[in-house]
């Protein structure tokens, strides 16, 4: 794994404005644009496999996922690692290190990844406009009904709810990004990340993923889910899923 050490201060030229993101349909009528564009240093990219953020490092990054998938991870003494949240476009990378000064959770991209950079060192700065503050309390809010109803699955489901859990959930996220069709999607991640997101080992997720096939519920095939009954699947997980307010994304 490389480490993405630094970001060009320069801004992309192919990267869209703040104010043309499709990730916010609301930017253009937000008094606090001339504010996010000055703040916004940088359109970035990591490879396949390359760390974004290291677990433990003592500089502030701020980041927002423009494309691609990345994991949000914990990494135990031991080796062993727990993935906390799934980030896909228009989620906020690096918040706490603005805050505590330290990366307490890694970030690795899935699939390559483009995204927007952040000023860090103007965190507090910008953060005091009440628009941006709300922006930022709101997708902060967001990631963390995510990732308590992800442990909630973790911790007091059985593993097949928890993997119907997982690809539910991320259905649902994508659907309303426009990154899925109705009965399925691309699923970029590896065996051993879908145990790692689910708290199992691979063993355990593929004896499981044979479960929802047999049942006619779900079918992994070449990194693709296919999903053969979403009111089964969706019965099974009991997902619910906070709204993200448009105008939220950074």
């Amino acid at each position: 794994m490389s480490v993405v050490q630094s970001v060009a201060r320069v801004v992309d030229a192919k990267a869209p404005s703040c104010r043309n993101c499709p990730l916010n349909l609301n930017f253009a009528a937000s008094s606090d644009l001339p504010l996010i564009e000055s703040f916004r240093i940088a359109h970035g990219r990591a490879w396949s496999g390359d760390v974004i953020i290291e677990q433990g490092a003592k500089r502030p990054r701020l980041l927002t996922i423009f494309s691609g998938w990345a994991i949000k991870y914990k990494l135990l003494d031991s080796g062993e690692r727990q993935v906390v949240h799934l980030l896909l476009p228009g989620d906020l990378v690096g918040l706490e290190t603005c805050i505590t000064g330290v990366a307490e959770f890694g970030v690795q991209a899935v699939t390559d990844v483009t995204f927007c950079a952040f000023d860090a060192e103007r965190f507090a700065e910008a953060s005091s406009a009440p628009g941006v503050s709300r922006r930022i309390m709101i997708m902060q809010a967001y990631e963390f009904s995510m990732i308590a109803e992800r442990l909630t699955a973790v911790g007091a489901c059985d593993a097949k709810r928890n993997i119907a859990h997982l690809i539910a959930s991320l259905h649902l996220r994508l659907l309303k990004l426009g990154l899925s069709q109705e009965h399925g999607f691309r699923l970029p991640l590896s065996i051993q990340q879908i145990a790692d997101c689910c708290g199992l080992t691979p063993v355990h997720v593929h004896r499981v993923l044979r479960i929802l096939r047999d049942e006619n519920i779900v079918e992994l095939d070449c990194r693709k889910i296919e999903i053969l009954d979403l009111k089964a699947l969706r019965d099974i997980a009991c997902v619910t899923g906070m709204e993200l307010p448009q105008g939220s994304i950074l």
